[in-house]
């Protein structure tokens, strides 16, 4: 239920953790650095393990106590904000990440998208608040805005958009 690279939660306890979450006021932060993939091409896995044990370091100082922080895998983090402003904290990751890592000498920059969805106990189900943090973090990649909050209009424009073969006779 750890991930060995970082001491943090995994994916498996992220999940199962989820449950009990579903029954609070709080948001789901779905994290995913930018500019990471080039970083482990160019400097090697050794590094990029190394720069992401830092950026889990980083992330954790911010994370409130009775919440939960996870890295999902490779380079995506979750978090759990219980009763707090998950907007907020969601942006003082991202500022927390924007200063520049020192791994064995080298000066490394990362930004990250990071993509909340707010829980409304008893109105939310596990997998549509994932699917809507995860939603709203593909929104904040595709525009540079760093943070976006899933809203209802998201879920309009995304409920009706059509496959491209659909427009291909």
């Amino acid at each position: 239920r750890t991930d060995e690279l970082t001491g943090l939660a995994n994916r498996r306890r992220f999940m199962v953790e989820f449950e009990g979450f579903l029954q609070e006021p709080g948001s789901v932060l779905i994290m995913d650095l930018d500019g990471f993939k080039p970083v482990n091409d160019s400097y090697g896995h050794e590094v990029g393990d190394q720069l992401l044990a830092q950026v889990a370091n980083r992330l954790k100082r911010l994370i409130p106590e009775r919440s939960l922080l996870a890295r999902l895998g490779g380079d995506e983090f979750g978090a759990l904000i219980t009763g707090e402003d998950g907007f907020e904290i969601a942006q003082a990751l991202r500022a927390t990440l924007s200063y520049p890592f020192i791994v064995e000498g080298l000066e490394l920059k990362l930004d990250v998208s990071i993509g909340e969805a707010k829980n409304l106990p008893g109105e939310s189900l596990a997998d549509q608040l994932l699917r809507r943090a995860d939603e709203a973090m593909y929104q904040a990649k595709r525009t540079k805005a760093g943070v976006v909050t899933w809203s209802p209009e998201q879920e309009m424009i995304n409920s009706y958009s059509l496959p491209v073969n659909d427009f291909i006779g």
